[in-house]
């Protein structure tokens, strides 16, 4: 009798983790849970080194329209190496040339951008894979909080066109702070 007692137990126990499993993947629901809970992002703080001279960096940062992210900025590059009036904090150097991705900020400061992947495609002539995005570029600068617009992938980067004569690195902590 103990021994079917202790067998009875666990086929109970047993079903209770069958119907757990099921739950977990999505085989059944609750009666009083409806079926599309949104998804709620975990906040978030990360530390991302942005190199002068490598263009943009991938943060790995899925974000959302509406969240919001602060950034906080260190470091120093040298957007001209061997020339000591071309070094710059994440605020970027007082001049503004109107060819850098962010027109209206200073040259050298801290940028970013979300970017939300549209198509893949192989172009016919080149064969080489075109990505089709739709992106919106911001100011971070040393400190900043930003409202994401769109919902995709977020990348920092320096607000300048020619970065293979760069230097030194920014160091960035990301805070994002969902809905």
């Amino acid at each position: 009798m103990a021994a079917r007692a202790s067998f009875g137990t666990l086929l109970a126990a047993g079903a209770g983790l069958l119907a757990l499993a099921a739950l977990a993947l999505g085989r059944g629901q609750p009666q009083n849970q409806p079926q599309d809970v949104p998804q709620i992002a975990a906040p978030l703080e990360k530390t991302i080194a942005v190199p002068a001279g490598s263009g943009w960096v991938d943060t790995g940062i899925d974000v959302a329209p509406g969240e919001e992210l602060r950034f906080s900025a260190s470091g120093e590059i040298d957007l001209q190496k061997g020339n000591p009036e071309a070094v710059c904090g994440a605020a970027g150097i007082d001049l503004i040339t109107g060819e850098q991705p962010v027109p209206n900020a200073n040259l050298g400061a801290l940028i970013g951008k979300v970017v939300q992947l549209v198509a893949r495609r192989v172009d016919e002539d080149s064969r080489m894979e075109v990505r089709d995005e739709i992106f919106v570029l911001f100011l971070v600068g040393q400190e900043n909080a930003v409202t994401v617009p769109i919902k995709g992938r977020l990348y920092l980067g320096v607000n300048e066109n020619v970065l293979r004569d760069n230097g030194g690195e920014f160091s960035v902590v990301v805070v994002r702070r969902p809905l």
